[in-house]
This record gives structure tokens, sequence and C-alpha cells, in this order.
């Protein structure tokens, strides 16, 4: 499946680096990143202004459906910062004011689950059993940490004539099978659909510290158009960036 995939997105004009190590802080060892990947297209229109996404890729080959279920409910409480992981340059930022970035990137309660689970069979019975794998929970904690690491080392990043930058990452668990999802309606009746995405709250800890990552699961056969539609989005905010740049500060 990662060679598959892989081939896919070179095709697609994709930078791709497979199999990335990272460290685990917890054990100091090595672990791989399946995929990673970046498209970028320079724009001479765009002078010295700089969108991109980088997508991190974790491959599941999976027999039996993956299932995200108990879709997130709204509260004041949610921390919409934790939904969308970026860096930009400069710092203080004269645009960031100027966007919503938040509704740019569809950080909502649209689609997100709060819960996952993968099913198996059992001792060859017919009935599925649902469980927690310890490969997929290692997988999201890769996603997540390697994220957090990426934007860490970027932070310290400094220049002297600096470029506006809006870097993204987006964590992906991509599902070879089936993805289901499960929501319950307004008549309290449970609904269970196939899905081509869905976004996963995903909550872990760093040290003693409680972080919050949005993981997109999305099914191989609709990965390249999940991902176009995002690189759709920061060509979006790259000519949204020219013109507060061009107009200067006051368009704010």
């Amino acid at each position: 499946m990662e060679s598959r995939l892989v081939r896919a997105l070179v095709e697609e004009g994709y930078f791709v680096e497979p199999n990335q190590s990272i460290r685990d802080p917890r054990t100091g060892k090595s672990r791989e990143i399946d995929l990673l990947a970046e498209y970028y297209k320079w724009n001479p229109a765009h002078d010295r202004i700089a969108v991109k996404t980088t997508f991190v890729l974790e491959a599941l080959n999976n027999k039996y459906p993956f299932v995200l279920l108990t879709e997130r409910p709204s509260t004041p409480n949610a921390d919409f910062e934790s939904y969308i992981k970026f860096i930009n340059t400069p710092e203080p930022s004269p645009f960031l004011d100027s966007l919503d970035l938040y509704e740019e990137k569809k950080a909502d309660w649209n689609n997100l689950y709060s819960q996952y689970c993968a099913l198996t069979r059992k001792s060859n019975k017919p009935e599925l059993m649902a469980s927690h794998p310890d490969d997929v929970y290692a997988s999201l904690l890769k996603l997540a940490e390697y994220v957090e690491d990426e934007i860490a080392r970027w932070s310290s990043f400094e220049e002297q004539e600096p470029y506006w930058r809006l870097f993204f990452w987006q964590p992906m668990l991509v599902v070879g099978g089936q993805l289901v999802a499960v929501a319950i309606d307004k008549h309290g009746i449970t609904q269970i659909k196939d899905s081509d995405f869905g976004r996963l709250e995903f909550n872990w800890h760093a040290a003693e510290e409680s972080r919050t990552t949005v993981i997109e699961v999305v099914t191989e056969k609709c990965l390249l158009n999940r991902l176009a539609n995002i690189r759709a989005k920061d060509e979006e905010l790259a000519t949204k960036l020219h013109q507060l740049k061009v107009k200067g500060p006051a368009a704010k």
C-alpha cells in the first residue's frame, strides 16, 4: 500500500519522502513516519509569499472497516488553536489579524469525531470485534508528535528579510479498506454509513502536558482528491496574502 501511495503521489507532481525517521521522546529510539508529501509551485505573482501544506501520512491497510464514532459535540471550551497546525513568518505577523484561518481551514464541528475503533474477526467466527489496536494508536501518536516537532523547529527560525509564510501540517491516516462513520440523528437513531474521509480529535500527552491534534482519516481512493482540495485552499490564501501585502497596513 505504501508503494502505491508513493507512486500515485509522485505521478501527481508531489515531492515524496518515504519512511522518515523521528525520535520517540519516551524511549529515545527512532520510529518511522510512512510518508511525507509536499506540492509547491512557485507563483511569480506572489512575490516573497509562500503558503503550503506538508502532508504527514500513515498507511493502514485494513481488511475490515475502520470506524469513526461519537460526533464531537460543540462546546465553548474547544481549543480551536489545536485544530489546525501552522507557523507563520514574520513574527509578529502583519497579516494574521486580517485572516480567519479557522474559518478558512474549516476548523469546526463538521465531520469531526472523538472516538475510533478497528474491526477484526476473532477465531474465524462471523462476528466482528471492535478494538483499539496498538499499531493504530502508535500511528496516530507518531503523526501528532511529528507535527508538533516540526512546528517547534520552525518556531526558532529567523531571517533578515522575511517572507510572508503560512506553512501548514496536515496529519492523515490513509485507510486502504472501508471507512465507516457512525452518527446519531435527531431522532436518536444510529446511522452507519460509508465515508471517504472524516476528522478525528486525537488527545494525547507530551510529558505532563495535554495536547490535541485533529487527524484526517481518508480512504486511499479519495486521497488525491482531498489533497487537491487542500492545495486549492492554500492557493486562495496565497492570493489573499498578496492582496494584503500590496494594500499595506491600511487593509486591516
